[in-house]
C-alpha cells in the first residue's frame, strides 16, 4: 500500500469533530468504512478516515484507499468540460452535434451541450432486458447506442436523470470537440496538475488492487415497489449494481460513475472552484468560468428520480428541496455531485468551502438524515459556514 509521510494533513477542531463521528457512525454499523476530506480557504481542514476497507475485509481504511464513488464521478467529468470551454474547445449553448455529427440521429441535432449535460436529452434508458458487462465495459458500444438513441420525450422540455448513459454522452462531446478520450483529459488537466494522479481514477489501472476497497452493495430503488419498466429501473437496472466490485467494471471507463477516488483528492479538486479556479498555485479554469458552473438548467421534477432537482452544466446544486435540506447545504450557490448509496463532493464558494465523503457501505437514507448529511453538517458548523 502506498505510504503517507504525514498521519493527517489537519489538525483542527472540525477534524477531530469529525473523526469522532466517523468513528461512532462505524461503531454503529452505519458504515464499513469512510474518508472525509475538507478545505476551506483554499487550506485542509479536515483529513479523517475510518473503518475498514470492505465488509469482508478487516484491513483498516487508509487515506490514500481507493473508493467506488458512483455519480460523484459526474462532477469530475463536468469539470473536465468546463476547462475545455474555458477553453474555446467546446461552447454549452451549440449543439452537440456540431461536434459529434452522428448524435444528430433521431431528432437530436438541436440539443444543446448544456442540455445534455443537464439530463435532458431523453436517453436515461439502458439496454433493455438482463443486465451485462458489456454494457459498461464496451466504450465504442456506448457511444453507438448514444447516437442511435430515440430520445423518450423533446428533448429540452422535460429532465431525467442518465444516472449511466451520461458517461457515453459526455464522452461523445469530448472526443469529437478535442480529439481527446475524456479519460484523458481528467487524468491529465485535473488529476496531474493537482498532484492527485494516484487518487483520482476513472478506470482503474493495473497495480492498485491493495488500495481498492469493496462495496457493500444495496441497490438504488430496491424494496420501493417500482415496475420493472419504470424510468428509474430503466436508468439503474436492479441487477446492475453487484457487477461494481468486479474488476471488469472497476477497469472500464464511465465517466458517469465509477470513478475511483480518496475524499483528499476530489476535496482538493473542488477547493479550486470553492475560491477563484485555483489551489496551491494550480489554476484549473479562470475565476469568470465559475459563474457557468453555478448557471441554473433546470429545477423541474426528474422524470427518473421523482423528485425536483436543481441541475446545472453537468453539477447539481445545493438548496431546499421540498422542505429539505440535504449535505450539499442550504445555498443554491453550493455545486457538485452526489452518488449512489451516500458518498459526495462539492464546494459552497459563498464561504469558501469543499467537501468530499468517501464510503463503502451505500444507504440511502431519507432526505436531509444519513451518514453524510451528519458528517457534512457538522463540518459546517464547526468551521461556521452554516
Amino acid at each position: 500500500m502506498t505510504t503517507i509521510d504525514q498521519r493527517t494533513l489537519a489538525d483542527t477542531a472540525a477534524n477531530r469533530a469529525v473523526q469522532a463521528i466517523i468513528e461512532q457512525q462505524v461503531a454503529d454499523g452505519r458504515q464499513v468504512g469512510v474518508q472525509v476530506a475538507a478545505y476551506q480557504a483554499g487550506k485542509p481542514v479536515v483529513d479523517a478516515w475510518a473503518g475498514q476497507m470492505g465488509p469482508a475485509d478487516s484491513r483498516p481504511v487508509q487515506p490514500d484507499s481507493l473508493f467506488l464513488s458512483f455519480s460523484v464521478t459526474k462532477g469530475v467529468t463536468a469539470l473536465a468540460i468546463h476547462i475545455l470551454a474555458d477553453r474555446g474547445i467546446i461552447d454549452y449553448d451549440t449543439p452537440a452535434a456540431k461536434y459529434w455529427p452522428a448524435f444528430a440521429q433521431h431528432g437530436k441535432d438541436r440539443i444543446t451541450v448544456a442540455q445534455v449535460l443537464s439530463h435532458q436529452a431523453g436517453l436515461h434508458a439502458m439496454p433493455a432486458g438482463p443486465f451485462k458487462t458489456e454494457y459498461i465495459t464496451d466504450w465504442d458500444a456506448g457511444i453507438k447506442r448514444m447516437e442511435h438513441g430515440i430520445p423518450a420525450y423533446e428533448p429540452g422540455t422535460s429532465t431525467g436523470y442518465h444516472a449511466v448513459t451520461h458517461g457515453w454522452l459526455a464522452g461523445g462531446m469530448v472526443q469529437g470537440a478535442s480529439g481527446r478520450h475524456i479519460k484523458e483529459v481528467i487524468a491529465s488537466e485535473i488529476a496531474a496538475p493537482l498532484g492527485v494522479a494516484e487518487s483520482m481514477f476513472v478506470g482503474i489501472p493495473g497495480g492498485l488492487d491493495e488500495r481498492l476497497t469493496t462495496l457493500e452493495v444495496h441497490a438504488a430503488g430496491e424494496g420501493m415497489g417500482l415496475p420493472a419498466d419504470s424510468d428509474f429501473h430503466k436508468a439503474m437496472p436492479l441487477d446492475m449494481w453487484d457487477s461494481f466490485n468486479t474488476m471488469p467494471i472497476r477497469q472500464a471507463c464511465l465517466p458517469s460513475g465509477n470513478g475511483h477516488f480518496t475524499a483528499r483528492a476530489l476535496a482538493k479538486m473542488y477547493s479550486a472552484l470553492a475560491t477563484d479556479g485555483s489551489v496551491d498555485g494550480v489554476r484549473l479554469v479562470s475565476k469568470e468560468r465559475l459563474s457557468h458552473m453555478q448557471r441554473l438548467m433546470t429545477d423541474q421534477v426528474d422524470l427518473v428520480l421523482g423528485t425536483p432537482v436543481r441541475k446545472g452544466i453537468g453539477f447539481f446544486f445545493g438548496g431546499e428541496t421540498n422542505g429539505v435540506v440535504g449535505a450539499m447545504g442550504p445555498r443554491t450557490s453550493a455545486f457538485g455531485h452526489p452518488g449512489a448509496g451516500g458518498a459526495t463532493a462539492f464546494c459552497d464558494p459563498e464561504v469558501g468551502l469543499s467537501i468530499a465523503v468517501t464510503i463503502n457501505k451505500m444507504a440511502f437514507a431519507l432526505p436531509g438524515q444519513g451518514t453524510t448529511e451528519e458528517i457534512c453538517n457538522a463540518i459546517r458548523k464547526e468551521l461556521r459556514a452554516e
